[in-house]
């Protein structure tokens, strides 16, 4: 299923289960109709790439994304902050990390919305963890790092590229640190563009991505990781409490935007109306907001944050401040 299906089914499940109907049944329906999940989903995205259970498929599709081969591939990985298949998991940040067999970090992302602190969180991300693999002890010798996001917008609208590697340079272009990698994933420009001539492994890894997305699964070799994953990410396998546990998460406000896009579409109105529409009701209820209002949004935005959901997901759904956010964040640590 797409990402506005998932929406929808998590709605509805949501709907259901607030009004003590079968929650089963619910899900049996959906079941039915779609075979597999929303990939890039945060929390889908985590299940399937952070699950111990599934390091060899993680690690061929970081080798993938890093372009690594023979030697240099990653053959082992230990999860920083592992998921396992619960409704409510606790990790220590809102990526999948991990590190290789030569205790180079890894961290791995998925980014849904562009806005102008978006280079700030990367470069923050990078800071972060640089320091939180750091070997203890005096020495400045720090450990590498790879940070990839693989985002729903072009970063770099202008290069034929779909794949970028950032690094330190100089203004000669020379490399000045080599351990610290920012490699960037723009998968609309893969999907959009004309790339039907890649057969690299990061081209196969996203065409297979997207058939999933889309209930048309790609023949894949069978034993192949491409397989597995294809087998991971069949809906039938999230369980009936993951399920119900992610719809309770969805807010009055990410329903209210949603319910407008789609009748925006049916109506023929252009999709920055709907928008405008949605967030002109947010903003007058954030006007309204009682201290036990504002109240039971910090506490949402706690469990959004325990669950591991991103910070500008947990601004749009609670209505909070950045500022307010991080500091919830904070008092978690």
């Amino acid at each position: 299923m797409n990402r506005e299906q998932y929406a929808e089914m998590l709605r509805t499940i949501s709907e259901v289960h607030k009004a003590g109907g079968d929650i089963r049944k619910c899900i049996m329906g959906f079941r039915e109709k779609y075979k597999y999940v929303y990939i890039y989903n945060d929390s889908i995205f985590k299940m399937l790439f952070g699950n111990p259970e599934n390091m060899r498929m993680t690690a061929s599709f970081l080798n993938a994304i890093l372009k690594l081969d023979g030697g240099d591939c990653i053959d082992n990985l230990t999860f920083v902050n592992p998921s396992v298949n619960g409704a409510f998991v606790k990790t220590v940040t809102s990526d999948v990390v991990a590190e290789n067999q030569r205790l180079e970090r890894i961290v791995l992302e998925v980014q849904h919305l562009e806005d102008e602190t978006y280079s700030d969180r990367l470069v923050f991300y990078t800071a972060k963890h640089t320091i939180a693999s750091k070997p203890r002890g005096d020495s400045y010798w720090l450990r590498d790092l790879n940070l990839i996001s693989l985002q729903m917008f072009n970063a770099f609208p202008n290069s034929k590229n779909y794949r970028h590697s950032i690094r330190l340079k100089n203004q000669e272009n020379e490399e000045f640190f080599k351990k610290q990698t920012v490699t960037l994933v723009e998968i609309p420009k893969f999907l959009k563009g004309d790339y039907a001539s890649d057969e690299s492994l990061l081209a196969q890894w996203l065409r297979v991505i997207d058939g999933l997305n889309n209930e048309t699964p790609l023949a894949v070799p069978e034993d192949s990781m491409l397989a597995l994953l294809q087998k991971k990410a069949k809906l039938s396998i999230f369980t009936e409490e993951f399920l119900v546990s992610e719809a309770m998460a969805m807010s009055d406000r990410q329903y209210e935007l949603y319910v407008e896009k789609k009748h925006a579409r049916k109506e023929g109105l252009e999709e920055g109306r709907a928008e405008g529409r949605a967030e002109g009701r947010a903003e007058g209820r954030a006007e309204g907001l009682t201290e036990g209002a504002n109240a039971k949004a910090r506490e949402m935005a706690k469990k959004m944050l325990e669950k591991n959901k991103p910070i500008e997901e947990i601004i749009e759904f609670t209505e909070l401040s950045e500022s307010e956010v991080l500091s919830i964040k904070a008092s978690l640590v």
